[in-house]
């Protein structure tokens, strides 16, 4: 989606959803600020019965010289509408007539409720529209960064959608949370957020509650979002629960859901993401996550039983689901899996002292996730075809691979990086990498996973690989104690049978 040919139209018009939230307005007011930059005049709406009303909202409008028009109708000389945060047709933003020389586009974080086309930009691998819009604009030469309030609407808005960023789900969320934002401002808007009222709802979501063996399930009236953050963070200190669910019905939708966890055998944003699983998404972070479970997926996939009964059924499948395996600990016989062979295709490594000094305490960033490690020089950093980043020891990598002595030339959905977890700084890892090759056979034992499995590591002792039915459980040829979990898609990619024989004829 070019900014260049939308901000050609003569009369723009940006619409939020409903009674919009700070994710929909901090996202609609960074695409005008753009477009405006560009020469263009787009106007700021949304529709529906209800003005913005919430304390925090109105705060956020002020403090950052937002004009937004609650709109009955749209001017008839509109040539192009932008909906952000929505999809238009869609339940929650009321549909304003244009004329039929009048184009739409749609940008939005929400799963497809539209055919999508070459004008539709939907991402719903991000969690907040915030982070598309900062992509999208930052894209076009512009950075968000650059502009108090552009920077702060965005960031408040990504802040109000992930429970105060303890749900980023992406990379380019975690990026969009590193902006210089004023933290003074966020901390006055998100102490802002409840009225007494509210507060009533919360004191009555904690009484409603449910123990699952370990885990609490708390039900919540109808809310904004935010107040199911407020509530979890309360109901996890509970004495006795490893893990606490509170949901709320979004009436027509489906049910949102908050997450929390205090034990290392649960990880919030994987239990949010299990539970979501085949009926919505969910993710986050390992003590916070959060997730939505849509009615109509709900349904198809349970046959008709009611959402209620279909969440308990999901954290029961969770508890009775997966197999743990303790590296160094277990009892598998590896030696009666299949040998594989690493395919003979350059992969990239980085010597981690390259991207940060020896002694730095670095936090790789991936599509798969977060992995924390301290830069050394016995530790390099692997780079598979896929951008997968693992941390390896230098006497390992030599005697497993032969630098090529060029850079490592791969194209990804996204690029790798490290970043400095006390300053903050955040390098891409490709310009730090060469290439390699697997030196003679590199042999692993590997077998698919028959049920979801955990397995715990040498390399962090907070969290752990999981695994669904399908993925590969895989360990070294001649250290079976060091076992791992390879993604499906992954593993067919980088190894082949020992011999050369393809997977599925042994």
């Amino acid at each position: 989606m070019d900014i260049g040919t939308l901000a050609a139209h003569r009369h723009i018009v940006i619409q939020c959803h409903d009674v919009p939230d700070a994710d929909a307005i901090g996202a609609g007011f960074a695409l005008q600020c753009r477009l405006r930059s560009l020469g263009a005049n787009p106007a700021l709406v949304y529709g529906g019965r209800a003005e913005i009303s919430k304390p925090n909202l109105v705060m956020m409008l002020e403090a950052l010289q937002i004009e937004i028009a609650h709109a009955q109708d749209l001017p008839p000389e509109t040539d192009l509408l932008i909906t952000v945060d929505c999809q238009r047709g869609a339940g929650n933003v009321q549909y304003f007539e244009l004329s039929e020389s009048a184009e739409v586009f749609v940008i939005d974080h929400h799963r497809a409720e539209i055919p999508e086309g070459e004008h539709t930009l939907i991402r719903p691998a991000l969690a907040s529209c915030a982070t598309l819009v900062r992509d999208l604009i930052d894209a076009e030469d512009f950075s968000a960064a650059e502009d108090y309030r552009v920077c702060n609407a965005l960031c408040y808005g990504l802040f109000t959608d992930t429970n105060g960023f303890s749900e980023l789900r992406h990379p380019l969320d975690r990026d969009l949370a590193e902006l210089p934002y004023d933290a003074a401002l966020i901390r006055k808007l998100n102490n802002s957020s409840v009225t007494r009222e509210e507060l009533s709802v919360i004191g009555e979501t904690l009484k409603n509650q449910e123990i699952i063996e370990n885990i609490g399930l708390f039900r919540s009236a109808p809310c904004d979002p935010n107040l199911l953050g407020f509530a979890s963070d309360i109901a996890k200190q509970v004495v006795g629960l490893d893990a606490c669910v509170v949901y709320c019905e979004q009436p027509g939708q489906g049910l949102k859901l908050s997450v929390r966890s205090s034990a290392r055998e649960i990880m919030s944003d994987e239990f949010a993401a299990f539970l979501c699983r085949d009926a919505g998404s969910g993710g986050g972070s390992i003590e916070k996550a959060g997730g939505f479970l849509s009615f109509k997926r709900m349904d198809e996939a349970s046959g008709g039983l009611p959402a209620d009964a279909y969440l308990r059924r999901r954290i029961r499948d969770y508890i009775g689901n997966y197999e743990h395996i303790h590296a160094g600990k277990h009892t598998i016989d590896f030696a009666a899996f299949p040998l594989f062979a690493k395919r003979a295709r350059p992969i990239g490594f980085a010597n981690s002292t390259d991207v940060f000094p020896a002694g730095t305490k670095i936090t790789v960033r991936t599509l798969e996730g977060d992995v924390d490690t301290v830069a050394g020089d016995g530790v390099c950093l692997m780079i598979g075809i896929l951008g997968e980043v693992y941390p390896i020891l230098r006497e390992r990598f030599e005697k497993s691979y032969t630098a090529l002595g060029e850079p490592y030339d791969v194209h990804l959905e996204y690029v790798p990086a490290v970043i400095d977890r006390v300053t903050g700084e955040r390098r891409p890892i490709l310009p730090f990498a060469s290439a390699c090759l697997p030196r003679g056979e590199k042999l692993v034992r590997a077998t698919p996973l028959e049920r979801d499995t955990k397995v715990f590591s040498y390399w962090d002792l907070e969290k752990y690989f999981h695994g669904t039915r399908g993925d590969f459980l895989v360990a070294n040829e001649g250290d079976y104690g060091d076992c791992y979990i390879v993604r499906r898609g992954i593993f067919l990619e980088s190894y082949e049978l020992h011999e050369g024989g393809a997977y599925g004829q042994a």
